[in-house]
């Protein structure tokens, strides 16, 4: 299983076994801030060779790749220059590039990667839809739980924690993940790899001790309590959706790894071809 479609699966274990709770359940965290519009986002794909950045001075959107980026230069160049510019490095010599119809060839190479990127936004507030449906349920089900035996409760209340260890290796996850995004070196990248996996590691075993407790709390209720019967059948037709989502989330994130790989070559191609044309100024 690729790691995109395992860390989906894993926070989608949070939403589903967090919220079948027996007695009062936490109340749910608040919603992650919206993502910044496209025009404030940093995209990164790593590579090996020399670096290059295309850059719109009139906004805050930089596309980055490879090694040798020279932030300051950068910086200094996108508050002096008007409108878009690729910065690159060759034979460790930094160019500029401003011709205008080469850089609409490199904006559409990227076009994919940020038509992909929307689609995973739309899914991904698909999913927070399902999660805040799973939420409620989870809160019947809490609220059926005060009738329950002692047993029941001591369960919930074992869940209730594995559901906060969850919470927290969740929140691991995230940022593990955005580091794993943004590494801009081979040995960050393999840290970051290194990081998400054990997290992920964690999650499952956290899951696996979730899904023990709650088939021990089900065939405690399944004596008395019709009523949480039919609740956690709701919850279990609620987790499919939030599956199904998660597979198409990591589909998503392979093609736009395939595509920002073709991306990155295109645009080498025509950093070649600035070159010979001598289209691009040493800077």
């Amino acid at each position: 299983m690729s790691t995109p479609h395992r860390l989906i699966l894993s926070l989608a274990g949070i939403l589903i076994s967090g919220s079948v709770l027996a007695v009062q359940p936490p109340e749910p965290p608040q919603p992650p801030a919206a993502p910044a519009p496209a025009s404030k986002q940093i995209h990164v794909f790593n590579s090996a060779d020399e670096g290059y950045a295309l850059v719109d001075s009139s906004k805050d959107s930089v596309t980055t790749t490879g090694s040798g980026i020279d932030g300051v230069q950068i910086k200094h160049l996108k508050e002096t220059l008007k409108g878009q510019f690729l910065w690159f490095r060759d034979q460790g010599k930094a160019y500029l590039l401003q011709d205008p119809a080469l850089l609409a060839r490199i904006n559409a190479a990227w076009q994919p990667t940020q038509e992909l990127g929307q689609q995973m936004s739309t899914l991904g507030k698909q999913m927070g839809a399902q999660g805040k449906s799973m939420g409620a349920l989870g809160k019947q089900m809490g609220a059926q739980g005060r009738n329950q035996s002692a047993a029941a409760r001591s369960e919930s209340e074992q869940m209730q924690a594995l559901g906060r260890q969850q919470g927290e290796v969740g929140r691991q996850l995230g940022q593990a993940s955005r580091r794993q995004a943004l590494a801009s070196s081979d040995s960050e990248r393999a840290e970051a790899d290194r990081e998400v996996a054990q997290l992920q590691a964690k999650m499952e075993s956290l899951q696996a001790r979730m899904e023990q407790h709650g088939d021990r709390l089900a065939a405690l209720t399944d004596r008395d309590d019709t009523a949480m019967q039919a609740l956690s059948r709701q919850m279990k037709e609620n987790s499919k959706p939030m599956d199904a989502l998660g597979k198409q989330m990591g589909a998503l994130g392979q093609q736009q790894a395939k595509a920002a790989r073709e991306a990155d070559k295109a645009t080498r191609a025509i950093i070649a071809e600035a070159l010979r044309s001598g289209k691009a100024r040493p800077v």
